[in-house]
This record gives structure tokens, C-alpha cells and sequence, in this order.
């Protein structure tokens, strides 16, 4: 008993006070005492761990570890300063750290990510396992005169679910409604981003559908697998889309005539409130009081809210004025140019000349130049013509090729049987029988 108050005082008080009175009765049970923690050599090799083959969270040899000190890493503290509290010495840290290094990178670690420190039947040692995240988990394990690490195996279970579902609310409620989260409502907005905005467009009553994987671990979810079809119904408008990887492992989006669902320009550089201006030649300018043309479209947001550029293309100015404030210029394909106005700030890097992909960030809304509140002004222009953005039609990116038409149509029918609601699901969601042909 006196060596396991010796062990035990190497970790911090915090494991010893969730698991102390569990100890005292598997040491009265078990009748085991501890051994000393191992000492380690200054200078250690680290040999090669084999990832196990027993899969989800299990050790090399199929045992469970007779003692488990779980704990998690905190707000702002490294893999090093959570072992160094739990009695490791500086060399042991930096020797499980060097182990550990080329398998992971021990920076990406998150607050609440959880590490075990785990001992044997012996009271030895047996490994350190890190789980970054719920689907990753690495461990480091005394092995012979120094530490051995690998990336261990993890059992993910997939299971392939449909939702139907009306609208009521936000996008993001009713989907809540049904159990769902953020991620999959981010997912299932950004394949429509191209021909609808659900900031301005959606509507009470909209109907949608959609087919995804759902990943489990040892039967908790953990997560979203591909997002498989989906469908949405605004009034006169129908979308539906279809995942498909062709023979030569092109991936994406498409409708059910095989037309790509990303187009080359987005509809919107931004998530807003709403928009508090729109495109025209005759507008009041609310600090002014004079008409003059407004040949953009204002959209109210935050201070600090990211602004992406709408397709891919060069920047061509980064511009300070006084009626524009902040404002970033980049030339596209086809002729088009987009002006965002009224920045707080540049993103980080930003230069003219830069090559910018469609939806990376290059600035920040806010209410630099003339202007009466924090908004972003968007400008689109084609061969240097100011068009209307809410109104312009953009081409959409290459369809389905004839090789492979025959496998996509193919694909789209079993998306489609397999994404139609039962009988008890449309009474419930007031759906339709078919979605696609309306």
C-alpha cells in the first residue's frame, strides 16, 4: 500500500481526486501493489510501435489496462505541461513528445482533447494514448530502453440516414429539430450556395430532403460522413443534387441531368443580416441626401465578419479612399471583376498580384469610407459594365461526361429510392410523393 501512495503522488491532485476512492477498492479487492514508474536513460531510442490490430481503442495485446488515468488537455496548455502535472519528469516528456512527434503534431492538439495514462495488472506503465479529436487516437508505450509510438486503428461505424423536413424558422432550427447539428446544415447549404441563398431566399414552408452518412464509435456519433443527395423546394424553385465519383475519381455535385452544381461564381461573398441596399442607377445616398447610381449590392453584417472572394481570380487593387474606405479589387475569368467596399481590415498576406481561390477570405466587415453603419458593398462588373449580382446568371462548372453518363444515371436512381420518405415520414413532414419531378 505504501508504494501505491508513492505512484499515486505523481499525479495530480485532480485524477486522484475522481479516482482515489475507486482505487482503494480495486487495491482492496485486487490485493496489487504498485511498482515505481520506470526510469528512463538520458539518451533513448525510439523504436517503431505496430498500430494495433485489435482496431477501436484496444492495445497490442487485447488486454485491458488494469488502471486508467484519464484526463484532458485545458485551455491554452500543451501534451508536455498536462504530463509534467501528472508527475512525468522533464527528460520522460520530452522523450514521449519526440516519440510521439512523427505520427501527430502535438501543436494541433485542442482544448478538451483527452489523454490516458495507463497502467498494467503489474501496476507498470503500460502506454500513453492521446485522442485528438473523436476518429484519431496515437499512443506511446515504454518499450525496451526508450519509447515506441504509433497511430492506432479506430473502428468507425457508418450508417447512411435520410431527413425530410419543413422549414420553419432558420435552416439551422429545423434541422436541429430533427436531431441534426451545424456541420451537416453548413454541408447541405454550401452544395446550393451556387443557385440559391438561404439569407435572402428561403421561406417558411420550404421543403428539404437529404441523404448522409452518419459516423459512430463504439456507438456514440461522432461525426458526418459524405453528405449523398439532397433536395430543397422554395416556391416555384426546385433543387435537388447527387454525389458522384466517376471511374477516374472525379468527385462532386450534380443535378439529376448531370450538370455541375458548382458554378464558377457564388452567389453571395458573405454571411449577412440582410441587405440594406440594392443595385440601381438612381439611389439616395443616406449620408449625401443626393440620387446617384449605386451599382452594387449592401449587405449589413457585423463588424469583423469574413468576406471571401466570390470566384477564383488575381487581386488587382488593395485601395484606401475616402468614399470607398477599405477596398479590395480582384479580376476573374470571363471578363468579370468584383469590388468589396467598406472593409475594416485586409486579411493577413493580402497583396496585389496574388492569385485568391473562390471562397478564401480577404477581408473583414466594417464601415470604413462613406458610410452609416457597418456593411459590406459588393460590385460585379463584365468587361468593365457594372451588372446586378443578385440577377446575374454564372456558368456552371463541367457536367458529367458522356463516358460516364450511363454510371451517373445509374447512381441517381439508387440516391434517389434510397432518399424518398417512407409513408409515415412524408405525413410527417407534409412532403410530397416525389420531389424530383416538381
Amino acid at each position: 500500500m505504501k508504494k501505491a501512495f508513492v505512484a499515486l503522488s505523481r499525479f495530480s491532485f485532480a485524477s486522484l481526486g475522481l479516482y482515489g476512492i475507486g482505487l482503494f477498492t480495486v487495491l482492496a479487492w485486487q490485493q496489487v501493489v504498485f511498482h515505481s514508474l520506470p526510469s528512463l536513460p538520458a539518451t533513448a531510442p525510439v523504436p517503431q510501435l505496430t498500430p494495433s490490430a485489435e482496431g477501436n481503442r484496444s492495445n497490442r495485446s487485447g488486454d485491458e489496462p488494469w488502471l486508467v488515468f484519464p484526463d484532458r488537455i485545458g485551455r491554452g496548455e500543451t501534451l508536455a505541461e498536462l504530463l509534467h502535472r501528472n508527475g512525468f519528469s522533464a527528460l520522460q516528456v520530452h522523450e514521449i513528445s519526440e516519440a510521439l512527434t512523427p505520427h501527430m503534431n502535438l501543436r494541433h492538439l485542442r482544448p478538451g482533447d483527452e489523454v490516458e495514462i495507463r497502467y498494467s495488472h503489474g501496476g507498470d506503465l503500460e502506454s500513453i494514448r492521446v485522442n485528438r479529436g473523436l476518429l484519431e487516437t496515437y499512443e506511446a508505450r515504454p518499450e525496451g530502453d526508450g519509447w515506441a509510438a504509433g497511430q492506432l486503428s479506430v473502428v468507425i461505424e457508418r450508417q447512411e440516414v435520410a431527413r425530410h423536413g419543413v422549414l420553419e424558422g432558420s435552416l439551422f432550427a429545423s434541422m436541429e429539430s430533427l436531431g441534426e447539428t451545424a456541420a451537416l446544415v453548413i454541408a447541405f447549404a454550401e452544395v446550393f450556395a451556387w443557385d440559391f441563398d438561404f439569407y435572402t431566399q428561403s421561406r417558411q414552408g420550404d421543403r428539404f430532403s437529404l441523404l448522409v452518412e452518419k459516423l459512430y464509435r463504439d456507438g456514440a456519433f461522432v461525426g458526418y460522413g459524405d453528405l449523398l443527395a439532397a433536395t430543397y423546394v422554395s416556391g416555384d424553385t426546385s433543387l435537388a443534387a447527387f454525389l458522384f465519383v466517376d471511374p477516374s475519381g472525379q468527385k462532386g455535385f450534380y443535378d439529376p441531368e448531370g450538370k455541375s452544381m458548382k458554378k464558377a461564381f457564388l452567389r453571395t461573398p458573405l454571411k449577412f443580416e440582410r441587405i440594406s441596399s440594392r443595385f440601381s442607377y438612381s439611389r439616395l445616398h443616406p449620408v449625401t441626401g443626393t440620387r446617384r447610381p449605386h451599382l452594387g449590392v449592401d449587405y449589413a453584417a457585423p463588424v469583423g465578419t469574413p468576406v471571401h472572394t466570390v470566384a477564383a481570380g488575381t487581386v488587382t487593387g488593395i485601395s484606401n479612399s475616402r468614399g470607398n474606405g477599405n477596398m479590395v479589387s480582384i479580376r476573374h475569368a470571363m471578363g468579370y471583376e468584383s469590388k468589396y467596399l467598406h472593409l475594416s481590415r485586409f486579411a493577413k498576406g493580402l497583396r496585389v498580384g496574388h492569385r485568391v481561390d473562390q471562397k478564401q477570405v480577404i477581408g473583414y466587415v466594417g464601415a470604413t469610407g462613406l458610410v452609416t453603419g457597418p456593411h459590406l458593398d459588393f460590385r460585379l462588373a463584365r468587361y468593365g459594365k457594372p451588372v446586378n449580382p443578385l440577377t446575374q446568371i454564372f456558368p456552371p462548372g463541367p457536367p458529367v461526361t458522356d463516358d460516364y453518363m450511363e454510371a451517373f444515371r445509374e447512381r441517381v436512381g439508387e440516391l434517389a429510392a434510397r432518399l424518398e420518405p417512407t409513408g409515415e415520414e412524408r405525413l410527417a413532414s407534409r412532403l410530397p410523393s416525389s420531389r424530383l419531378s416538381e
